[in-house]
């Protein structure tokens, strides 16, 4: 139950967060240049998440870890323009 809802809440942030950066193009430029700034991000908006679910610490821990590790890959790869079909469907 504990890994389950860890990995729900990682798919959360990820989309939610590369929605934001995509829609929010200077959040891309920003996070390309200074990689800390996006992992603050990406681990802030993880615990708001998990404070939303209402989730206990270990299971925001592993979801912000994850998702951060994703994010910050897509961060320093430049493959956000991958995801942009998928993010321009949830901007409907």
């Amino acid at each position: 139950m504990l890994i389950e809802l860890a990995a729900a809440m990682t798919v959360t942030a990820v989309v939610l967060e590369l929605w934001l950066v995509w829609r929010y193009r200077w959040l891309l430029e920003l996070f390309e240049r200074n990689i800390v700034l996006g992992i603050a991000f990406s681990m802030i908006l993880s615990w708001l998440l998990g404070e939303a679910f209402g989730a206990s610490g270990l299971v925001i821990l592993l979801a912000a870890v994850s998702s951060t590790i994703v994010t910050a890959t897509v961060y320093k790869t430049g493959t956000l323009l991958l995801f942009e079909p998928l993010l321009a469907m949830i901007d409907r």
